[in-house]
């Protein structure tokens, strides 16, 4: 900004790097010249200063300068990605890829990374580290550190394990369906379960939803529970997508438990009995956050007592989906009350369902021959 002193001379003032500057001069255009110099300069030696730095400095900084940006759950996420890298040796000297100068880094350390990732990791995982790894580095050649970006021309590896849907994404058989509910009734997170069936909600997203959230026929998901930088379990300001925000039928099924769980709740953690829209109706038995660790370590003691494999909260609503096809809802219905981005992504995670429904209904078909 500038401002002309009353001893006629010029000042502006600038801030590089958190640090006030001041340039003065005899009119505005001298005042100008002299900051586009000053700025060249500490350019220049932010620049040389950068290049000394190593891969472990630089992320530091680079993360540090995410902080308030992006969801603390994806800085968690980001941080053990780049922890895995940082502690993996590109050398038989035992070189750690962290302790690398930044600008020493060239494309065969990161084909050595990765070929030494895939080891311990699964596809998946390793390409998420390496797309990060691009992403750092794409940064550190806007600040001018790096003249190029050594990731760059590094092809992901191709999936060697089975898609998601065929291992992570499990849907209980309708006989399971029922003993597990027969063996879940005397658990504190039984009416949880009913509505992760009935909705096909997410466990962090029922365990953010409050009483002001249902509208007569309408189930309202716009939060989810999640953990911060540092681990720690919250209530987000939003859904785990845009998308995510979204509007559910609210059944009879699901108001039947969600009314038993607010008697629950009444009787043990709301003494007044008064029962408060901004409150969230399902919570763990200490009356704290649902914590999704503490309600798969339940649904596997439950599926010891009933015999069946054991799963995770997610299976609910992947059973909820199969269920769902089954009978015949159109695809993007689902996707909607998914609350998936795209309809590919419905489609590739149940495509296994939709083919066996497409062999149950084609042999109804009269073509009259």
């Amino acid at each position: 900004m500038a401002k002309k002193r009353a001893d006629g001379r010029v000042r502006i003032s600038f801030t590089y790097n958190g640090k006030r500057y001041y340039c003065y001069g005899p009119n505005t255009s001298e005042t100008r010249k002299k900051e586009f110099e000053l700025r060249q300069k500490l350019s220049e030696k932010a620049y040389k200063k950068g290049r000394d730095l190593t891969v472990d400095e630089y992320h530091e900084r680079w993360a540090a300068a995410r902080e308030g940006t992006v969801k603390g759950a994806t800085i968690r996420k980001q941080h053990f990605e780049y922890k895995d890298a940082s502690q993996t040796a590109i050398d038989k000297a035992g070189t750690l890829f962290g302790t690398l100068k930044l600008v020493d880094v060239e494309r065969e350390h990161i084909k050595i990374l990765q070929r030494e990732l895939s080891e311990k990791f699964s596809t998946s995982t390793v390409n998420g580290i390496i797309a990060l790894l691009g992403h750092i580095c794409n940064d550190a050649m806007t600040e001018r550190i790096i003249n190029w970006n050594p990731v760059k021309g590094v092809k992901p590896l191709k999936r060697i394990e089975a898609e998601a849907r065929t291992t992570k994404h499990r849907a209980l058989s309708l006989e399971e369906t029922k003993d597990f509910f027969e063996a879940a009734k005397t658990s504190w997170y039984y009416n949880l379960y009913r509505v992760l069936i009935s909705s096909g909600v997410r466990c962090g997203e029922a365990g953010a939803i409050k009483t002001s959230d249902i509208k007569k026929d309408i189930l309202r998901i716009e939060r989810t529970i999640t953990k911060d930088a540092d681990g720690l379990y919250h209530v987000g300001d939003s859904a785990k997508t845009e998308k995510g925000k979204r509007d559910i039928p609210y059944t009879e099924s699901m108001a039947a438990a969600v009314n038993d769980q607010k008697e629950l709740n009444r009787m043990l953690f709301d003494d007044a009995g008064v029962i408060q829209m901004d409150e969230y109706i399902f919570r763990s038995s200490m009356n704290t956050l649902l914590n999704v660790t503490v309600v798969n370590r339940d649904i596997k003691r439950i599926c010891a007592a009933a015999g069946i494999e054991k799963f995770t909260a997610h299976a609910f609503r992947d059973t909820f989906a199969t269920r769902a096809i089954e009978s015949g809802m159109n695809p993007n219905t689902l996707k909607e009350i998914l609350g998936h981005s795209d309809i590919g992504m419905t489609m590739n995670l149940y495509a296994h369902v939709m083919d066996n429904t497409k062999q149950k209904e084609m042999k109804l078909v009269n073509i009259g021959i």
